[in-house]
């Protein structure tokens, strides 16, 4: 049986990866003046969803980092195509738009990665000022 914070966590991945579809589905429709049915938004906020759920890869341990990064960028891919196919109907669209996904991918990885890093770092300060008093 699935753990309330295991339940929980999940759910606030689910809510990032919602909160980050929001906000480049609407740079998008706003840079392409384009207008979405309530299906095409739906199934964006499922995508976005979904995507911030496998965020979840980077918890299992017995893979390297280089294997968890892989793996996340080839399901989120995968993930992208799929519901830009479902979203659009065309399959075209997901494939023109790969290198915006990449940099995209690289702008949330990189901007994730410096919180862990700033995270881990007022941790190890907060540790060692509780060391010294």
């Amino acid at each position: 049986m699935m753990k309330m914070r295991q339940f929980k966590y999940i759910i606030m991945l689910a809510f990032i990866g919602i909160g980050i579809g929001s906000f480049f589905s609407l740079l998008s429709i706003t840079l392409n003046q384009a207008i979405f049915s309530l299906t095409q938004f739906a199934l964006l906020m499922t995508m976005s969803a979904i995507m911030g759920i496998l965020a979840i890869i980077f918890d299992y341990d017995k893979f390297s980092f280089m294997t968890q990064l892989v793996l996340h960028f080839v399901l989120e891919m995968l993930t992208y195509l799929i519901f830009i196919a479902l979203t659009f109907g065309k399959t075209s669209i997901a494939l023109t738009n790969i290198p915006t996904f990449v940099i995209i991918y690289l702008a949330i990885f990189l901007y994730m990665r410096q919180q862990g890093h700033d995270n881990a770092r007022r941790i190890n300060e907060q540790l060692a000022n509780k060391k010294h008093s």
